[in-house]
């Protein structure tokens, strides 16, 4: 029987024993389950120390055929936001992958004040901040310009030099009220015929009384005040030279054709026909009344509502649109009592 069984049983491969013998619970099975949970044990344990230690791998590209617009409402990256916030006057730059710009951005030229000696936050830096009336040449956005029809001339802010002399005066064509040559820069000439062209059509006569006066005439006039009436009463009524609205070509003095010479050079001229007209309109045609009552403390002159100075149309407008009565609260600069 026992060679009967034996010579019926299959015939076993090398890989059918070896499976045999491996399998449980013969003892090389035993033997493989016990090593393989050890090793299943020991991988869970390692797991979560090697997600907490190890650096996550780098985000894989994948070319795509189609637009990407996963970027279209994505929060910007700081540097988006200050390039988006960039004043439009900075340099064009290109932004890379990394969102840097290859370029520098440079702080805009609009944050620093456009007229040179006035205060940053004064009514005429807000004025041409707004667009009005820039010149071409930016050197004439400076008060301390004796070519500039924004120049300022207190007792605190000489002409430089002293001795400067306009290189465009001439002589209007308007009529004058006394012996005195009649001239004024070039623009102050030609607002000034305006001026008076649009009062004679409302029945007012206006006349100049004195333009442009020289350093050298200055002198002559101011020694006169003095011998007059003393220093300290000449210096409220006559500037030094050198210190003289005159000497810029742009101030000028008037009179009322129609009212006789009472008035002329007194107080009592504001209430002439010219004095009102002029208080009112001069301001239409780039001219201010210089020296108004109650500014004395201000500008260091007694009131002159005949003495008129051109600052051009845009300028003599919003003084006269904010109601500010003087040129130097105008350009936010200290009042000029007395000589410094």
């Amino acid at each position: 029987m026992v060679g009967f069984h034996q010579a019926r049983r299959p015939r076993q491969t090398p890989m059918t024993r070896l499976r045999r013998e491996l399998s449980w619970p013969r003892p090389g099975g035993v033997l493989v389950s016990l090593v393989g949970a050890v090793l299943v044990f020991g991988g869970a344990m390692a797991l979560p120390a090697s997600e907490a230690g190890a650096p996550s791998p780098a985000p894989v590209s994948i070319p795509s055929t189609t637009p990407d617009t996963s970027q279209e409402h994505a929060e910007p990256t700081p540097a988006a936001t200050l390039l988006a916030s960039a004043p439009a006057t900075t340099a064009p730059s290109s932004v890379s992958a990394s969102g840097v710009s290859g370029a520098t951005i440079t702080p805009s030229a609009a944050s620093a004040p456009l007229v040179k000696g006035a205060a940053p936050d004064s009514p005429i830096q807000k004025l041409f901040a707004g667009g009005a009336a820039t010149p071409t040449d930016k050197a004439l956005l400076d008060l301390a310009n004796p070519a500039s029809t924004l120049v300022l001339l207190n007792k605190r802010n000489p002409l430089v030099p002293l001795d400067y002399t306009p290189k465009d005066l001439v002589a209007p064509a308007i009529a004058s009220g006394s012996g005195e040559s009649m001239l004024l820069r070039s623009e102050a000439a030609a607002a000034a015929e305006r001026m008076f062209a649009a009062a004679a059509t409302q029945g007012v006569g206006i006349t100049v009384k004195s333009s442009y006066r020289s350093y050298a005439t200055q002198v002559g006039v101011y020694n006169g005040y003095v011998a007059n009436k003393g220093v300290a009463a000449a210096d409220s009524t006559s500037a030094r030279p050198g210190f003289s609205e005159h000497q810029t070509g742009l101030a000028l003095d008037i009179g009322d054709a129609n009212a006789g010479t009472a008035c002329d050079f007194t107080s009592c001229f504001a209430e002439t026909a010219a004095g009102r007209w002029v208080a009112a309109h001069a301001a239409e045609h780039g001219f201010l009344v210089r020296y108004n009552p109650g500014q004395e403390a201000v500008t260091g002159y007694l009131p002159e509502p005949w003495h008129l100075r051109y600052v051009g149309v845009a300028v003599a407008q919003d003084m006269q649109t904010r109601g500010i009565p003087s040129y130097e609260k105008f350009v936010g600069l200290p009042d000029a009592p007395d000589y410094g």
